[in-house]
């Protein structure tokens, strides 16, 4: 037998390693080992644990209605992902393990240590293909050259496609396997916990023994998971969402298929090959968009890139100059030990679904996360955040600007957020995203999005902001994005007390923070 080892790459259709096996003829025994040990200082988090649940179920619903498989799924938290590989192989008697290639650097070492212990220990080989990008790191090499690098904008999505240019289209994507071998005798199946024991879509419970806090119930009603999910929402982006891709706006003509690719219920060659073939012969606008999300997949790459050539990406300013940034609320992973010199100082005061996750006492910052800093556009994009797990691209930019450029709070503590609540949330691309927009990143970004000009552009009748936050709902759409300028009559027709059914803004004076940010930047330049 095979051993394919599953990962990110939650599919039968264009799944290499799978294939691979399949043709062999041999048996395969289909595994996926739970080892949050092994994912560095960036376990997954809340909303993704969530997602990872119902794909994992997704899979094993399709491997059994297909070819009459099972997904052997391994509880690895006192253990490591070489010690159950190594369990399944001797159980089955399979002598090849197969897997599709992950890019984090610390999994990247994981997978070389198991490829060497399964040889040495065992007499199994490994074999790894690319499942996973369009181009691999190592084989891009966007800074292979000086003038690739002085001459191609670092860090910038131009400086990533001239490299790949000259390694051509990306392969075209493998059908599901037409058939496969899977039934084992009995004595040669191997051991596999229950998916509800790996505890990854468990509730906390109310304290005093109450009831159970289901706070993913908004994200299983927002989704479809498992591959039909994932092909639903891809027609339905090139049907609707494609021809508007380019548009600055806050409803859905963003891609909902991000959460699919990152768990790879949906192959990013897929998403590439059925993009490209919907511009041929389209209108121009549509052509134009096309190649607009056509860059967004090269974007994608350059962030695993970028991971993958720094590792500390998405932990430390990649322009070391910037760790002495003034901040209002900086970051400070241990605040414990500290001591007094950081003004407003964020402490942990309580954790949610990980160790890791903390939450702030911050008021800004606790604002920010909740969804109620009095400014409508981004109350409204946090909250849908907290409840579906998602926001589209060009929301992730308004909030994150909000909270870097005029709250002044440090970008870690954006990223770490997101990391918890979006169910798309990928270490590369949140830490080059938030690096960017934290201005220490290779590409710096140095656009604003004011929180009320932005607003009225991308969600010019009000309709996002009162889907959201239906305390507005009954406001009049001159003042659904700036309640403080509503005349105290129409608040009262309406509803709304500020302060009370909405809050007050947590600032007022915009424009002076935005200058207290830019001096900030400034300084770190200067120096």
């Amino acid at each position: 037998p095979i051993v394919v080892w599953f990962r990110q790459d939650l599919r039968v259709r264009d799944n290499p390693a799978l294939h691979a096996a399949a043709r062999t003829g041999r048996p395969v025994v289909a595994a996926y080992v739970w080892c949050p040990r092994e994912e560095g200082r960036w376990p997954t988090g809340g909303a993704a644990r969530v997602w990872l649940h119902h794909a994992l179920d997704g899979l094993t619903r399709t491997l059994t209605r297909t070819y009459g498989a099972v997904l052997v799924l391994r509880d690895a938290t006192r253990t490591s992902s070489f010690e159950e590989l190594r369990d399944v192989a001797r159980a089955c008697g399979a002598k090849d393990v197969y897997a599709n290639r992950v890019y984090e650097p610390w999994k990247i070492a994981r997978d070389d240590t198991c490829e060497k212990a399964l040889a040495s220990e065992c007499g199994i080989r490994y074999r790894s293909f690319n499942a996973g990008v369009l181009y691999e790191p190592w084989d891009a090499r966007p800074d292979a050259t000086d003038d690739a690098c002085w001459n191609s904008g670092y860090g910038s999505v131009r400086f990533f496609l001239r490299a790949c240019a000259a390694l051509g289209e990306p392969p075209p994507p493998l059908p599901a396997p037409a058939s496969m071998r899977a039934r084992l005798p009995v004595e040669r199946r191997p051991r596999s916990v229950a998916l509800e024991s790996l505890g990854l879509a468990k509730m906390p419970r109310r304290r005093g023994g109450g009831g159970v806090i289901d706070w993913a119930a908004g994200i299983r009603d927002a989704w479809t998971f498992g591959e039909d999910g994932a092909d639903a929402s891809l027609r339905a982006f090139l049907a609707e969402g494609l021809a508007h891709f380019d548009a600055k706006r806050a409803d859905a003509t963003t891609a909902r298929i991000s959460p699919y690719v990152r768990h790879g219920e949906l192959s990013v060659r897929e998403v590439y090959r059925a993009a490209k073939a919907a511009s041929v012969g389209s209108r121009k606008s549509q052509a134009r968009s096309a190649g607009v999300f056509l860059r967004r997949l090269a974007w994608r790459d350059l962030a695993y890139w970028s991971l993958w050539r720094f590792p500390h990406l998405a932990d430390e300013p990649l322009r070391p100059q910037y760790a002495s940034q003034w901040w209002a609320v900086p970051w400070d992973p241990d605040p414990r030990g500290r001591g007094d010199s950081v003004p407003r100082a964020v402490s942990i005061v309580r954790r949610r679904w990980d160790v890791f996750a903390p939450c702030s006492n911050d008021a800004n910052l606790r604002a920010w996360q909740r969804g109620i800093t009095g400014y409508p556009l981004v109350d409204a994009a946090m909250r849908e955040l907290w409840i579906t797990g998602y926001i589209p691209n060009y929301m992730r930019h308004v909030v994150a600007g909000f909270l870097i450029e005029y709250l002044n709070i440090d970008w870690r503590h954006g990223q770490l957020w997101f990391h918890d609540t979006l169910v798309d949330a990928d270490v590369a691309i949140q830490g080059f995203m938030w690096q960017n927009g934290g201005h220490s990143g290779m590409d710096q970004w140095n656009f604003v999005m004011h929180p009320v000009y932005a607003a009225k552009s991308a969600d010019p009748d009000g309709e996002y902001v009162r889907r959201w936050c239906p305390e507005l709902s009954k406001l009049p759409r001159d003042y659904a994005h700036c309640p403080w300028e509503a005349p105290a009559t129409t608040l009262a027709r309406a509803g709304v007390a500020l302060g009370r059914e909405y809050p007050k803004r947590v600032l007022v004076d915009l424009e002076g923070a935005r200058l207290k940010s830019l001096r900030a930047v400034v300084e770190v330049r200067r120096a």
